[in-house]
Formats: C-alpha cells, structure tokens, sequence
C-alpha cells in the first residue's frame, strides 16, 4: 500500500499538465500513487496522461465524461487506496520535497491535517529555496481556520488530509468554491492541524480562472449552495459549533457574495442576490455579527 494517494483532476489543461505530472513524479517521498481523472478533456491531456502512464505504474488514469472538479476528486479518492491524501491541481505544480515535507510533519505530530504555504505563479517562475522553518501545530483544528486573520486558506491543493478525517465527506458536486465548504467541515472533525510556512506549492495565476472571471447567476447560486451545505453538515455532526462558524467562516462568504454583486452592476443579478440573502437571513444562515460596520451596512442594502 502506498504512504500516499495523490488525485489529480484534469481537464484541458494541456499547456501545464507535464509540468504538473512531472513535479508530482519526481517527488523526493516516492512510495506514492497518483490518480489522475480525466475530467472530459477535449485536448491533448488524455495522450500526455496515457505516457506518464506507460513510463511509470504508479499512474492510474480514470476517465469520465465531463462532471466538474468536485465529481473528479470525488471518483479519484474513491479509487485511493494510502492513509494520507493530498490534492494536486493540474495546472499547477509542487517542489520536490511538498510530500516528503508534508508527511514527515504529519507523522511527527500526528497530525489530521497539515498545510504549507504556496507561491502564485504567473507565468514561469520557480519555487523559492526552501527554509527548513518550524512546523507549527494547531490544537484543535476549527479555530485557525476560522480566525479572521486567517493565513491558511480554504484551498484544499497545499493540504495533506488523513482517510480518516476526510472519510464521509465528499465534494459538492456541480458547485464552484467547494474547497471552502469542504474544508469547513473537515477542519471540524480534526483534532489537530499543522503548518508548514514554506511554498512547497506553485499556485498557477489565470485570466481564465473561476476566480477571476466575471460574477454571473451561477456563482451567486453556487454561493447560497455552499452555505446551505455547511449548515446542513453542522446540523447533522457538530450543532454546538455551528453559530461560530456562521459568524466567521459564513459571515466572510457573506461578505464576497455582497461584493461580488454590487461590482458587477447587474441590476438583475442584484434582485437576485437580494432575494437569496434575504432567505439566507430569515433561516438564520446568516447574520449581521461577524461583519464590520460598512459590511453590515451592505447587508443592510441587500436585506432592505
């Protein structure tokens, strides 16, 4: 059995996907698997992944009719088979010693989760030298990830998760942003969490990101979604902490949703965002604690 299973979703990306493969392949830890999920692609990933399999066994290739990111890392973690997952995006890329560094940590501390930082690339910039700095560990794990100061990020792609604590939750498929309704319900279940403050991770920069591209009707539904997601998850497994993850993890979605809204000057989409907001506030999914005073002020805007 391999120390860790490595899913990597994919989906036409084929001006980065050696890059990716090649940066996972040559990982100092090689006791590893890597499942690729060719998500649909309709360039060359499907020929670049069938060498990467042919040269090296620890490459399984699945692939899919087109479904979404969260359906493709839902299928290649269903197929792992290691105690410890770790997420790879297949436009980006990892510095040798992410796994090595990443399981090292996790073993000494026994950790559920361990993180590091990541570098934003925008074009062909490498990884900085690494700084060998002090791992520092978390206890419990929901705190640090709720802090407003938050320096962790939801981002699940510079993580290292044991089975354990991802077991029986799954990605919400068809929706963008699930890394944080995902991570808002594995960091509940962990009991400690610990961070590497190095950039172990090459977080790729593009104008044809979700992120990036332009606020639309299915963002703001994918938004409400994800917060219904939350609640529900909290409601089923951890009531008691459900208010403080409302008035910080929620309330900051809040806060992106409104502004995402008002900046795209779409008188229609901002009747329908004050219609979502304003069920969202009636079945007490949000509030106005945990905003400042001019967020406060926008929720005020929305909800009258």
């Amino acid at each position: 059995m391999p120390l860790i299973s490595v899913i990597i979703p994919v989906y036409n990306v084929e001006a980065h996907l050696k890059k990716c493969l090649d940066s996972v392949a040559a990982q100092t830890l090689s006791d590893i698997e890597i499942i690729c999920v060719n998500d649909g692609s309709t360039d060359g990933c499907a020929k670049i992944l069938q060498k990467f399999a042919e040269k090296d066994k620890r490459f399984t290739i699945i692939t899919q009719k087109n479904q979404g990111l969260s359906v493709a890392r839902n299928v290649g973690l269903a197929r792992s088979s290691a105690k410890y997952i770790a997420y790879v995006d297949s436009d980006d890329f990892v510095h040798p010693e992410f796994l090595q560094k990443l399981y090292n940590t996790a073993c000494e501390f026994k950790a559920d989760i361990v993180g590091c930082n990541f570098a934003k690339i925008y074009s062909d910039e490498s990884l900085p030298d690494l700084q060998n700095a002090k791992p520092k560990e978390y206890i419990p794990a929901l705190p640090i990830l709720l802090n407003r100061k938050n320096f962790i990020h939801f981002n699940v792609w510079n993580k290292l998760y044991t089975r354990d604590i991802i077991a029986g939750i799954d990605f919400v498929a068809g929706i963008y942003f699930e890394d944080w309704v995902y991570n808002s319900c594995v960091f509940a279940k962990a009991q400690n969490f610990v961070w590497v403050d190095e950039k172990l991770y090459g977080y790729r920069i593009s104008d044809n990101s979700i992120m990036r591209s332009r606020f639309n009707r299915k963002k703001l539904d994918d938004y409400v979604t994800g917060i219904h997601a939350v609640r529900q998850f909290y409601k089923a497994n951890f009531p008691d902490k459900w208010k403080e993850v409302r008035d910080t993890r929620v309330a900051r979605t809040v806060k992106m949703l409104m502004n995402s809204v008002r900046r795209s000057r779409d008188t229609k989409l901002i009747a329908d965002a004050k219609i979502a907001i304003k069920k969202l506030y009636n079945l007490k999914l949000i509030g106005y604690k945990g905003l400042s005073l001019p967020n406060k002020i926008k929720l005020f805007y929305f909800l009258h």
